[in-house]
């Protein structure tokens, strides 16, 4: 359990900054388009009503403003916020972290456009 606090920890080194665009999410059984909320060079949030399982695989598929390709990543749902009532300014969604990226070159991108932009927070 240690490790995992570890590794969490060390996620939550990376900036991530606001970003708003669609993103088509598909697993095995369905596709689904959501919202992205916020991207790092590790993942990114995933605004929906209907966020998957801890431990999901998906591919996530989006543009970047600096990129005339589409980004489509294999990643894994790390955390669900659900739809909380008494907290309703908290989006609800999943964040994924990406397992692999396609064209490579948008890994890159990702991180070029992060460092463009101020972040939206940053999390010790």
């Amino acid at each position: 359990m240690k490790a995992n606090m570890t590794d969490d920890h060390e996620q939550r080194r990376s900036k991530r900054i606001e970003y708003n665009v669609e993103v088509g999410v598909s697993t095995d059984a369905n596709f689904f388009t959501g919202f992205i909320q916020n991207i790092s060079e590790g993942g990114l949030f995933v605004a929906t009503h209907d966020p998957l399982d801890v431990g999901s695989e998906l591919q996530v598929k989006f543009t970047l403003p600096t990129l005339d390709d589409e980004v489509s990543a294999r990643a894994v749902v790390r955390w669900v916020r659900p739809y909380d009532e008494r907290n309703p300014d908290a989006v609800p969604g999943m964040g994924v972290q990406f397992q692999e990226i396609i064209p490579e070159k948008a890994t890159a991108a990702i991180n070029d456009f992060i460092k463009q932009r101020e972040p939206e927070f940053f999390e010790d």
